[in-house]
């Protein structure tokens, strides 16, 4: 903090100068002016008050303590974000930072002193959707859109065409359009015909650096120029077109053009030719369109291309507008059997033909034509015909003659080849009477704008073959004439309606003709003739149709139209069974329906109806009543949250204002935002409703899924439902997971691994998982607390027999801190705390860490302040109930208790055997018991025995060169056990006789002889075999104990003192570098040791300094508690852990005798000074660092390395000055050959060489 206020100070100062040299005075900084900072970071803002602008004034005007901040649409004046630094500056601090582009004002109660522009955003981000296109290879345009970021981002486009960005090109983009950024390449540097581009998007902000590689393949983005460039018209046919035009960059194409070739006639569907293929040479380029269906009609061509590979795009296509030639017309127009209308005087006939489809006029100037007429065979002039375009009329007609008529087409072409024939025969008066249809209405349909003609069929029937019915759009007050096509279509006689198809003309004109076997009237309109001195009779009008704001009123046509000025039409909403608000609305005399529109829902409406002319006005109608229909309700109010569980939520909301009918339920809609899944309830509306309005209504929704996230509306549903309401989110509660599934694997250690699937139904974030080991009753044995975010664990259990069954079981724990208990609840959380934990052990925590275990006692132990939810056991038992039908499984354990009872009996005779050998003693001569009692003549062996040896014994150390890794499965002899039996007794009869060897397993003497004492600990297993360099100068680095013992062996620590076994040595003026003690890292500390054991230890006396007198016996005695082991490891009753061994006090080593010294001297005890022993940390730093110890066997050759089998010497074998390098010595020499002896060697001949090799 110290650090920030110096910063902001040293702020301040710079903007103090910056102040003094701007004419005009600010009247404060805001440092820094612009703040760039990651989402969730920190940022501050000093402001400080320019003390020269305020000279002058008062200094009540702004004092530091008025100073806030504002940004955000937030005001800071807590303690949280302003702290005071000084008299005229205060520190803005915000934390955990919201994604934002805000200016911050530093205010004086409500005048700005300066701000800061404050960016919080994220690092750039990596741009999605770059693209390229190639226009037809002239340039190349890459736009991508940036992605949001509150943060200013810079984009700097690099790119090459071979990969190799030590050189490279930089795009010029155009920023102008951001989000969407445009580049355009164009210069010298594009190379239009690499297949692919390589760009480096290096894209950078305030936050960090990003770089984006994007490879576009160019000519998968390439777009061909629209073709179509000088087009020409090559031919043209009634049937066909060719085009030319030229594309001027084609070469550029190695691989071809793909050409899309659309034509689309006119008011149809476009359509293609197998046949349509472009003829291409060098530049141009031939189309020819043939196989149109249509002359002289209109076509829109739309060519585009696209380069011939995979993933290429079309270019724009050519769109190009053009015309069949014209040719004569195909057909005749169609005519049918009654399409004839005879005028009511009789004189006058029009006939009907069904005219030809634009696309059949096939060129300019069409028209019909009259070829022939003939009156009664006699040809007539057709001149005296007037022809229209879908009719002709004839004004002196006879009824009583027969009429024939040719009809054709033509137009600029000529006409067409065929004749449509029409023959109308002569017709009588009675044929007016009795054959024609009667009661001729039809009727509209508003829903699918269709039309129903209906009519009651003539009174004579006799011969009627069927009936024609024709529509057709009718020219303006004339209702027996047609404005363009008419249409007609045939109608079986016993049949007496018909229905035009949907989607017509809400004016149609529509007729009947009845079709005779030799006779035929004509067509027959729905029209109406009426006088208009007809009386106007009362109305009988009726509601067809009743909706929620409207009401369809529909009448007859009792009176012809044309007599009528009009209809009026009142309606009243009724108020207590009282006609009450009306209004009359005045509807045109044509009209035969009527909709009463913006009607309140589910409201009594009385209507009523008259018609009038210009001279009358008839009697009202019988009130009609009717109810219009129920609406949707307005939306529901103020939809909230009572109270929200783990399953279940109570809300509370007010009924719409507008019931528009009779609310039945109130449907409700939740959706889980975890899953996304909807489901919906109901709610059945009651009759208080209807009383007041302003009562909650409250429901409590069940079955939800614990820790959920929901969103939540209702609507009100009468007939329709309503708009839902305002929309709430909540989150269940933390409940009770679903039980996890279990697996286990049985290992053969006696434990178990146990793998769980998580609860499919987590019901909160599982802080734990809770294993136990119950018996077969599921009481509980063991229980062990996990934490949420394991999913397995390794634990021992019980063997698994048909006597000890037991299972395995597993639960996830939710923790839900501070829930909100009151009432039921509860009582219910009590109960769910009680049931849940009472298991009848106590869950073990050493399974979490150290914070976890805390956290779970705290959550256990304050019931009210936190809840454990715990799932059911997800449960895997072990029945082990043996098969008592298997005759295998007897004989099976048959064999194995015979095969117990015989190895049983085996060890018996061995170790019987073994007791009654170990009695045995040996007794040596005297020649031999001195010469073991020597420690220079174990010098040969390599073990470091001798003067610098820091144990004594028949031990053997190997020391072996680039030596394979052996196994313990290597050795099947027990390096330790010194061998045959033979070895044993002389290890036994030389441990008796004071001198040095191999010591028995239950004798093992650490330090027979007075020698150097190692500064090494006590070992804890066996001795083994140690593999390394050999060196036949380097003999007083190497130790042997190195290796393991057995921890029964230690219990003969306590060695004989300095002057046990009579000898004394003669101490060197120069110590040699004492042997470096074995890390403790490397020494078993695994297995048991009786207590006696370490306390049974002796040590040795501290060590006189050089060429001080002997320390008598009590001093020594006193020096000898400095190595004794704590008290708390010696306890009599129990047994002490090996690795509680190395708490022991290491041993200090005497000095090594230097090369070349003064020899040991005589055995008597008198003649030398007592042992030396220097300070532990005298240790020279070049002191060889001791290997390992390991097992297994040895060469002979390397026996004659280490010198153990050696050939003849000069000197004595074993004296000092042998071992100094040849300087003359005491004691007999042997000159024997060394035996020839091939292949390995045992660690039980080992053994026996080290006690007989005098012999050798």
């Amino acid at each position: 903090m110290v650090a920030q206020e110096q910063l902001v100070l040293l702020l301040m100062l710079l903007a103090g100068c910056r102040g003094g040299a701007n004419a005009i005075l600010d009247p404060g900084w805001v440092i820094p002016s612009k703040v760039e900072q990651l989402i969730g970071g920190d940022f501050n803002l000093s402001c400080t008050l320019n003390e020269d602008y305020f000279n002058g004034k008062s200094a009540e005007d702004c004092p530091v303590e008025k100073l806030y901040f504002t940004g955000g649409g937030r005001v800071y004046r807590d303690s949280k974000h302003i702290r005071i630094l000084n008299n005229t500056t205060i520190l803005f601090s915000d934390t955990n930072a919201v994604e934002q582009e805000n200016d911050y004002h530093c205010m004086c109660d409500e005048y700005v002193i300066n701000k800061s522009k404050v960016y919080v955003g994220t690092r750039p981000l990596l741009v999605r959707d770059f693209n390229c296109l190639d226009y037809d290879f002239q340039f190349m345009v890459c736009n991508f859109t940036q992605p949001p970021n509150t943060v200013i981002t810079k984009y700097n486009i690099s790119y090459n065409t071979n990969n190799d960005w030590r050189y490279s090109n930089t795009l010029d983009c155009n920023f102008d359009s951001a989000p969407v950024v445009t580049c355009n390449l164009t210069d010298d540097n594009y190379k239009r015909f690499s297949e692919t581009f390589y760009f480096r998007l290096s894209i950078s902000n305030a936050l960090g650096h990003e770089t984006q590689p994007i490879t576009i393949n160019h000519f998968e983005r390439l777009v061909p120029a629209r073709p179509g460039q000088n087009l020409t018209l090559l031919n043209r046919t009634e049937s066909s077109v060719c085009l030319s035009w030229e594309m001027p960059r084609r070469s550029n194409y190695n691989r071809g053009l793909v050409w899309q070739v659309r034509v689309t006639p006119q008011n149809f569907e476009s359509i293609t030719r197998p046949s349509w293929r472009n003829h291409t040479l060098t530049i141009k380029d031939t189309l020819c369109l043939t196989e149109l269906p249509f002359a002289g009609y209109n076509y829109t061509l739309r060519v585009r291309v696209r380069a011939n590979q995979n993933n290429t795009l079309w270019s724009e296509p050519m769109i190009y507008a053009f015309a069949t030639a014209p040719a004569p017309p195909r057909r005749p127009p169609r005519v049918t059997y009654g399409s004839f209308y005879v005028y009511s005087s009789e004189k006058a006939m029009r006939f009907y033909w069904e005219p030809l489809e634009e696309h059949e006029l096939n060129g300019p100037d069409f028209r019909y034509s009259i070829s022939e007429y003939r009156i009664n065979g006699t040809a007539v002039d057709p001149g005296l015909i007037k022809v229209e375009s879908n009719s002709a009329m004839i004004d002196h007609w006879s009824m009583s003659a027969v009429h024939h008529f040719l009809i054709r087409s033509s137009n600029s072409q000529g006409l067409s080849v065929n004749a449509t024939p029409m023959t109308i025969g002569p017709i009588s008066n009675r044929d007016f009477k009795v054959r024609e249809p009667r009661n001729i209405r039809s009727v509209y349909h508003p829903t699918n704008k269709s039309y129903t003609l209906s009519w009651d069929p003539p009174s004579d029937q006799l011969e009627l073959q069927n009936y024609t019915v024709f529509w057709c759009v009718p020219k303006p007050g004339l209702q027996s004439e047609c404005e363009g096509s008419i249409r007609f279509a045939e109608v079986a006689s016993g049949l007496h309606h018909f229905t035009t198809s949907p989607d017509q003309l809400l004016t149609l004109h529509m007729a009947v003709s009845a079709n005779y076997q030799s006779h035929n009237t004509g067509l027959h309109w729905a029209i109406c003739s009426s006088d208009k001195k007809d009386d106007l009779a009362k109305m009988e009008p009726s509601i067809d149709v009743a909706t929620s704001t409207s009401l369809t009123v529909s009448w007859s046509e009792r009176v012809c139209a044309v007599i009528l000025a009009g209809y009026n039409l009142t309606y009243c909403q009724r108020s207590a069974g009282r006609p009450d608000n009306c209004t009359t609305v005045t509807i045109d005399r044509y009209t035969n329906k009527h909709v009463i529109q913006n009607l309140v829902p589910y409201t009594d409406y009385s209507v009523k109806m008259l018609m009038y002319s210009d001279s009358r006005v008839s009697k009202y109608s019988d009130e009609l009543v009717n109810r219009t229909g129920e609406a949707a309700p307005s939306q529901p109010r103020e939809l909230q949250l009572v109270r929200v569980t783990s399953d279940n939520v109570e809300l509370a909301w007010k009924p719409p204002l507008l019931a528009n009918g009779v609310v039945r339920a109130y449907e409700g809609t939740f959706r889980s935002l975890h899953d996304n899944v909807t489901e919906t309830f109901r709610v059945s509306a009651s009759a208080d409703e209807l009383v007041n309005n302003e009562k909650p209504i409250t429901y409590r929704l069940g079955n939800l899924t614990a820790f959920t996230q929901y969103e939540i509306s209702v609507r009100a549903r009468t007939v329709y439902p309503s708009e839902p309401s305002n929309g709430i989110l909540f989150s269940t509660a933390i409940g009770v997971p679903s039980p996890p599934k279990l697996y286990v694997i049985n290992n053969p250690d006696q434990s178990s691994r146990l793998d769980w699937e998580p609860p499919r139904t987590p019901a909160g974030r599982i802080d734990f998982y809770e294993i136990s080991l119950r018996d077969n009753n599921a009481s509980c044995l063991t229980s062990t607390i996990l934490p949420g975010r394991n999913l397995s664990y390794v634990m021992a259990t019980p063997r698994c027999t048909s006597h000890n069954p037991f299972q395995l079981a597993v639960r996830a724990i939710n923790v839900e801190q501070h829930p909100q208990l009151d009432g039921a609840d509860a009582a219910e959380g009590a109960v769910l705390l009680m049931s849940t934990t009472g298991q009848g052990c106590e869950a073990r925590t050493d399974a979490l860490g150290e914070e976890e275990r805390l956290h779970f006692e705290a959550y256990a132990a304050n019931m009210t302040a936190y809840r454990l939810y715990r799932s059911d056991w997800g449960i895997y038992g072990f029945i082990c109930t043996p098969d008592t039908h298997s005759v295998k499984a007897m004989y099976q354990t048959i064999e194995v208790t015979v095969a117990i009872l015989v190895l049983g009996v085996i060890f018996y005779l061995v170790y019987k055997k073994y007791r009654k050998m170990s009695d045995i003693d040996l007794v040596l001569p005297q020649g031999i018991m001195e010469t073991l009692k020597k420690p220079i003549d174990m010098g040969g062996l390599g073990l470091g025995l001798g003067p610098d040896s820091s144990v004594s014994g028949g031990i053997v150390c190997t020391r072996v060169d680039d030596s394979p890794p052996y196994t313990p499965q290597d050795l099947p002899h027990d390096f330790s056990s010194c061998g045959s039996e033979s070895s044993k007794l002389l290890l036994r009869t030389a441990s008796s006789s004071g001198g040095g060897g191999c010591v028995d397993r239950d004798a093992y003497d650490d330090n027979h002889e007075t020698g150097p004492i190692s500064a090494v600990g006590p070992p804890t297993s066996y001795l083994a075999m140690r593999h390394g360099p050999s060196r036949q100068n380097d003999r007083s680095g190497i130790s042997c104990t190195n290796g393991y013992i057995k921890p029964t062996q230690m219990k003969s620590w306590g060695g004989n003192g300095p002057s046990d076994m009579g000898h004394a040595f003669s101490v060197p003026s120069t110590a040699m570098p004492a042997p470096m003690s074995q890390p403790l890292s490397q020494i078993p500390l695994s297995g048991y040791v009786p207590v006696p054991i370490p306390q049974s230890r002796f040590n040795p006396a501290p060590v006189q300094p050089f060429g001080s007198p002997a320390v008598p016996s009590a001093d020594t005695a006193a020096a000898a508690s400095t190595f004794f082991p704590p008290a708390h490891l010696l306890n009599m009753d129990n047994y002490v852990q090996a690795s509680d061994l190395h708490k022991l006090k290491p041993l200090v080593a005497a000095p090594a005798s230097q090369a070349g010294g003064p020899a040991f001297a005589g055995s008597s005890p008198a003649a030398s000074p007592p042992l030396q022993l220097p300070p532990v940390h005298a240790a020279s730093p070049s002191a060889p660092t001791p290997k390992m110890a390991d097992i297994g066997y040895t060469t002979m050759e390397q026996l004659q390395l280490t010198g153990l089998m050696k050939p003849p010497l000069a000197a004595t074998v074993g004296s000092p000055t042998h071992a100094a390098g040849g300087a003359p010595g005491g004691g007999n020499q042997h000159s024997r050959l060394q035996p020839q002896i091939n292949g390995y060697v045992t660690p039980q001949d080992l053994n026996a060489l080290a006690h007989n090799r005098h012999v050798l």
